[in-house]
């Protein structure tokens, strides 16, 4: 299987022999809501989100569309936007292409707003492929031992970024892609029994929601970096390494901090 990022855009594709999925993570649909309840007043952004999906569709013809978790964003309750917008969204996109949820930890209630030819799967993730395979999980929760017996582990739920600053005081964040290695040894002593070969690399992919910021990984002891990977120190964070968008190498995290 090829997993290619595609240039530009917090999306990948995972090419086999038979198909082609394109991934994308982290929309927080609604999340206008929250930004209201703050002073922030802002249109809805679902048609938004949808036309940018509708454009990497219309360009890389994937067989599937698979959201790695966090598609909605109101928790524990959905908001009248969510029930009112959802439903269309996901009906036009599986008009085009097979649609596919991987539960995240803000997709409660999701099934009530989908076609039922959305199909959503556990938040222990799911793999693709038979040779070189690959997992996909949101990354709020372990992965299952089939997801962690990969080559490759794919999660977000993090939204990975970094920080700069100029010499007048000027601050912008940028979204990455976090590529990292694995420790066996912060992993549940269960979970390690389960494992029969060398751990997958990680990919953490940027959230595509243009409005739910990141976690800045060069910003001292990124305390932000969540799910019980990160907070158990099985993800080798000083090691990993860091990419812009545009496939920019900005280095490893340990020399982003300096």
């Amino acid at each position: 299987m090829v997993t290619t990022p595609i240039r530009g855009t917090p999306a990948l594709t995972i090419k086999s022999a038979r198909e082609r999925a394109l991934i994308v993570a982290d929309l927080h649909l609604g999340i206008e809501g929250e930004l209201a309840s703050k002073g922030v007043s802002l249109p809805s952004q679902i048609p938004k989100v949808k036309e940018r999906l509708l454009e990497l569709i219309k360009k890389r013809r994937p067989d599937r569309l698979i959201f790695l978790g966090d598609v909605k964003h109101n928790v524990p309750i959905a908001s009248w936007q969510e029930w009112r917008e959802l439903p269309g969204f996901f009906e036009e996109l599986a008009k085009l292409v097979r649609v596919e949820v991987i539960r995240g930890n803000h997709d409660g209630g999701l099934e009530g707003m989908i076609p039922r030819a959305v199909k959503i799967h556990g938040a222990r993730g799911i793999v693709l492929g038979e040779r070189r395979r690959v997992g996909l999980m949101h990354g709020h929760t372990w992965p299952s031992p089939e997801v962690l017996n990969t080559k490759l582990l794919i999660t977000a739920h993090n939204h990975p970024a970094v920080e700069f600053h100029d010499e007048l005081g000027g601050r912008i964040v940028e979204p990455i892609w976090l590529r990292a290695k694995l420790d066996a040894s912060r992993f549940p002593k269960k979970l390690q029994k389960q494992i029969d070969h060398k751990l997958p690399e990680l990919l953490v992919m940027p959230a595509f929601s243009e409005l739910v910021g990141g976690a800045a990984v060069n910003r001292g002891i990124p305390k932000e970096l969540i799910g019980p990977m990160f907070k158990a120190g099985a993800v080798k964070l000083d090691e990993a390494e860091a990419y812009l968008l545009d496939g920019t190498f900005l280095g490893r995290v340990r020399d982003l901090r300096k």
